[in-house]
């Protein structure tokens, strides 16, 4: 990929076998909606999905786009019945997309359980569950979307 372009950011997602045709046409889609090349890289086996999205990080603003297309195949992989992760888990940016996936009570029973185990939040504390001071798309959500669960 270096020889390709300076700069890479990589998604994990994961979607069923039978969807992967239909997925990589989609995220072909994309790369010309937003503008960045991807070259996709995945385990076909298990539907393992590791999109590449080319960039130069020396150009001011390109992270920031590839993000929002990374996001955009993250959510494609809801969609289509997958998951925001195959392998790799959930870290602070893709927290942002659990609402994808989980209800708010889902979270909120999250927060529950982790807070059970980890009362003074030391284990990976602001990587898990979205809150709007740190998490882009929750950070324009408004506090009714999560009612129940406790906003750090």
């Amino acid at each position: 990929m270096g020889k390709i372009s300076p700069d890479y950011y990589v998604q994990d997602g994961v979607i069923p076998r039978t969807k992967l045709q239909y997925v990589l046409r989609e995220i072909e889609a994309l790369s010309q909606k937003h503008g960045y090349r991807v070259a996709n890289v995945f385990h076909a086996g298990d539907g393992n999905l590791h999109p590449l999205i080319l960039f130069d990080n020396a150009i001011p603003g390109q992270l920031e786009q590839v993000e929002a297309l990374g996001g955009d195949i993250l959510k494609l992989c809801v969609a289509v019945g997958g998951s925001i992760s195959g392998e790799h888990g959930i870290g602070a940016d893709k927290r942002c997309y659990m609402p994808e996936m989980f209800t708010a009570t889902d979270l909120e029973t999250m927060v529950w359980v982790r807070q059970a185990f980890d009362p003074k939040g030391l284990a990976n504390p602001e990587k898990m569950i979205p809150t709007p001071r740190t998490c882009g798309e929750a950070a324009r959500a408004k506090t009714q979307d999560f009612p129940g669960v406790e906003q750090f």
